[in-house]
């Protein structure tokens, strides 16, 4: 398995809006998902897409979350992000696993869905 896909890890923007409250999102709420955002807020890396594993999914559906795929990225590239672009769809990153190759990490993700997961 090559890291064949291309995904960008989102930084959160975080916002206030008119009476003061405090929202963030992986993009510009105001926006529209494009390159010059990608540029902008998003870190391209090379990423192994990989299925779920069973266990991994029972787990983390008890308690209310929903993992679709995993990525596998080194780990020099990820910096403690909370969200993914892959294929104009924007994931939440669930959690963490360190594989036995420790220049990689594996990203566990759920697919967004809203206003700004599409």
């Amino acid at each position: 398995m090559e890291y064949s896909e291309i995904i960008y890890l989102l930084k959160e923007d975080i916002e206030e809006d008119e009476i003061g409250n405090i929202t963030s999102s992986p993009y510009l709420s105001s926006k529209k998902i494009t390159e010059i955002n990608k540029n902008l807020y998003g870190n391209p890396c090379y990423a192994k897409k990989q299925s779920v594993k069973v266990k991994e999914f029972y787990n983390a559906v008890e308690v209310g979350k929903n993992p679709t795929c995993e990525f596998v990225v080194k780990r020099l590239n990820y910096n403690g992000e909370n969200y993914l672009e892959w294929n104009n769809e924007i994931y939440s990153i669930i959690r963490t696993v360190d594989p036995k190759n420790k220049m990689d990490i594996v990203l566990v993700c759920e697919r967004k869905i809203g206003i700004n997961g599409k």
